[in-house]
């Protein structure tokens, strides 16, 4: 009975399969023998040889797209922050690892493995004898990551597809695709490769699972995406996208354990999405939300999203910078809205080939989940797209078009050829735009040049070029090169103007030029030029009450103004906002020791030492209070230890001349002084100084010649003639010697000592009455000397 049970039921399926079978159409039956075709096909074993093979092409082909790059400079976008001024770079101690995973923000973003990827680069490059960082190791270890992210590409498609073709294809566009260039060129992006490297890893294990079930795969992926996350916020988006492998691998969706999988990754996708948020605000990168409203954000999501797409197809005038179109009347044009068609019609088309396709949901689905939270939603940043977010994404879009590729390989024999060459020539193609636009970022000159050129409503690209010229100048003014350097400031002040007419309310530009102003003005002796920094500085803090450097710099300007009271409150406030930056405490450091205050000054300074060890300015200011301190010995060591640092620190040597020479090394004193004449632009005041020198050992003709060379060139040194008076008695020339006295006390600026040798000088001409006068205008000036020549002469 049971038997024949178990017969009518074989009987009632054999049926119902045949009646479904007959319900096929014929179209339907042609796709599903097309299907097994291509999968038969796809499943192909693929020799190892052939892959090794493609991996070296596309390796090859990866590095020769990117090769430029390898001499590239470090920029002042950023890098100056991430590897030449960055606190955490130096030190790979285990304290130093510990503060890396403490800091909250890093220029408005959690990455503790990024910063210490970079510090990692920094023990292997260092730095050359004068302390300049070859960037070489930045950019080496960005392509490298490059590279291995360009074949982890090649393995996830291929774990996706089993087809060697779709993930050839993908891989190849993805390694030498120009709009890449940003994330892998740019040394501040260390963030950017090292999440996706992480990122796409994390995809390939968990494809790996969801085939084969093993849940050392699930562990492997969760472990890269903690990885990802410690790299760079944006890898949040991998939580939603293990959904989308989930739907084209024909998992269930709703299945409670399906989703129960992902709970994990949710969890820390949210934990680490608020610390992004977070870190964001605190950086100041998130744009005010009254910058534009909601609306207008829907508009530029629209036109963002068909630009990556568009630049992906024809990555052609690629800026660094993609601005807002009118940041002063927050408008947007008309023209914005129109992208709003082809992208919701890409969204559609995704959706309706929810069915018919996976292969397209998916690489839309893909594209979609990994470029939504950077469509400016959430105003970030001063640009409306960036070329660096489409780095991820981009894999879907690069999915997609190898996928079409072998359809039309699968379906027409005849266009294997036609697909290949194509493909061919568009990766060739790549390449020299890639390498192109790599010279682009060579150094920050051509960076900019070419940002402002395409881009010139881009206020943060000429703040920056303005910046790099400023930069410039006063490497031209410590070479000596005064007139270019005057040149260049004037040209970044033009810079800095103009982004602040671009955006008025931008404090970064009103700080950096009322630095300019501040720096030309002192070099030309202006103090026009220095109340105009004082007003930009001021101007700065109005829209960034909260702006230590603008304080700093602008006690630095009323200083040199000579109102060291104010000058001593902006340093506190200064101090009061940022309590780690040394040059704070060395400028503080400095006013105090004007106001005669030694021992504060020396406190200062000796925080600064602390905050900074490397910093030389410290030490040769704390040498110059200690000197005055009567610390002669603890004042030699400090100039000691900032030429160490600084081997041609021109003040530390000129400062421990002097301490010699008061300390009666002579000899000591005029070797450190011959260096500054030799070497920099303190020639009046060295001179003078070598003159004393020379004096003090017997010299008195090499003395006599080092003040005629001042008086040549400064006349009104009213001290040297004097000092040129002294030698010409000494050798004889007495007459001479009173002309040098009788001009210095003509002009009013003879002190007790001018009295006293031209008092010598007469007596030695017999004209006491007149030496008598003289003597007694010093000795009422208390110089014990005349007195003594009273007390042995006229009494």
């Amino acid at each position: 009975m049971k038997r024949q049970k178990h017969k009518n039921r074989n009987k009632q399926y054999k049926n119902n399969k045949n009646k479904k079978d007959k319900k096929l159409t014929r179209k339907e039956k042609e796709t599903e023998s097309k299907k097994v075709k291509f999968k038969q096909s796809a499943v192909a074993k693929i020799p190892k040889n052939i892959i090794l093979l493609w991996i070296g092409i596309i390796s090859i082909l990866t590095i020769i797209a990117y090769y430029p790059s390898f001499d590239n400079e470090l920029t002042n976008w950023d890098d100056d922050e991430y590897v030449t001024k960055n606190i955490y770079l130096k030190d790979l101690s285990f304290d130093n690892i510990k503060e890396i995973f403490k800091e909250s923000s890093f220029m408005g973003n959690y990455h503790p493995l990024s910063l210490l990827s970079l510090s990692i680069d920094y023990s292997i490059g260092g730095e050359d004898e004068n302390g300049k960082i070859d960037p070489f190791m930045y950019h080496f270890t960005n392509i490298l990551l490059h590279l291995f992210i360009t074949l982890l590409v090649l393995w996830f498609v291929y774990e996706l597809f089993d087809n060697i073709n779709i993930a050839i294809i993908a891989a190849l566009l993805f390694g030498v695709h120009t709009l890449h260039v940003e994330s892998v060129a740019w040394v501040s992006e260390r963030k950017d490769v090292l999440y996706s490297l992480f990122f796409v890893a994390s995809l390939v294990s968990y494809v790996k699972f969801t085939k084969c079930g093993k849940y050392k795969y699930y562990v492997i992926s969760f472990f890269m995406f903690v990885l990802s996350l410690f790299s760079k916020g944006q890898a949040v988006s991998l939580a939603v996208t293990l959904f989308a492998i989930d739907y084209f691998k024909n998992r269930k969706l709703l299945d409670i354990k399906i989703i129960l999988e992902k709970v994990p990754f949710f969890i820390l996708a949210v934990i680490f999405g608020l610390l992004a948020i977070e870190a964001q605000a605190k950086g100041n990168a998130i744009v005010s939300g009254e910058a534009y409203s909601f609306v207008h954000r829907i508009g530029f999501a629209g036109y963002a999203f068909m630009q990556y797409i568009i630049q992906l197809i024809a990555p052609v005038n690629l800026s660094a910078i993609y601005p807002y179109p009118d940041i002063l009347n927050k408008t947007i044009p008309a023209y914005y809205w129109l992208f709003l068609l082809p992208s919701i019609a890409v969204l559609v088309f995704g959706i309706i080939s929810f069915k018919k396709s996976k292969v397209v949901t998916f690489s839309i689905a893909f594209f979609i989940i990994n470029i939504f939270l950077l469509l400016q939603f959430i105003p970030v940043g001063s640009a409306v797209h960036a070329d660096r977010y489409a780095y991820i994404p981009s894999i879907g879009f690069f999915i997609l078009i190898a996928w079409f590729a072998q359809r039309l390989i699968e379906n027409k024999k005849e266009m294997k050829k036609v697909v290949f060459s194509f493909v061919g020539v568009f990766t060739i193609v790549l390449i020299f735009m890639t390498m192109s636009r790599n010279e682009v970022w060579a150094n920050s000159e051509a960076l900019w040049d070419d940002t402002v050129e395409k881009s010139p409503k881009a206020v943060v690209a000429w703040n920056n070029r303005g910046s790099l010229k400023d930069k410039k100048a006063t490497v031209a003014k410590d070479s000596l090169n005064l007139k270019k350097a005057e040149l260049l400031r004037r040209q970044a002040i033009k810079d800095f103007t103009i982004a602040i007419k671009g955006k008025p309310d931008y404090s970064h530009a009103f700080y950096n030029r009322g630095s300019s102003q501040y720096e030309l003005g002192k070099q030309i002796a202006d103090t026009l030029m220095i109340k105009k920094s004082i007003k930009d500085f001021t101007k700065a803090l109005h829209f960034d009450p909260a702006f230590p450097e603008a304080y700093h710099n602008r006690g630095n300007a009323v200083g040199e103004l000579g109102n060291l009271e104010e000058a001593m409150k902006d340093y506190d406030m200064a101090i009061s906002l940022k309590k780690d930056d040394a040059n704070f405490y060395v400028n503080r450091g400095v006013t105090k020791g004007k106001l005669n205050m030694m021992k504060e000054a020396v406190i200062d300074f000796n925080v600064a030492v602390k905050l900074n060890p490397r910093h030389e300015s410290v030490y040769s200011n704390r040498g110059l209070a200690r000197s005055r301190l009567g610390d002669k010995e603890g004042a030699i060591k400090d100039y000691d230890m900032a030429i160490r640092i600084k081997p041609l620190f021109f003040t530390a040597f000129f400062n421990r001349a002097i301490t010699k020479y008061e300390n009666e090394d002579f000899q000591g004193a005029l070797n450190d002084i011959n260096i500054v004449i030799q070497k920099s632009d303190k020639f009046i005041e060295s001179s003078y100084w070598r003159g004393r020198i020379k004096e003090k050992l017997g010299d008195n003709k090499g003395a006599l010649e080092d003040y005629n060379k001042i008086v040549e060139q400064r006349p009104t040194f009213f001290t040297v003639y004097t000092k040129r008076a002294i030698i010409k008695y000494k050798l004889g020339d007495i007459i001479e010697a009173i002309n040098d006295l009788n001009f210095v006390i003509k002009n009013k600026k003879a002190t007790a000592e001018t009295f006293y040798w031209r008092g010598l000088c007469l007596m030695k001409l017999n004209k006491r009455n007149l030496a008598y006068k003289d003597f007694m205008v010093a000795s009422k000036n208390k110089f014990k000397e005349a007195d003594k020549m009273i007390n042995k002469y006229f009494k």
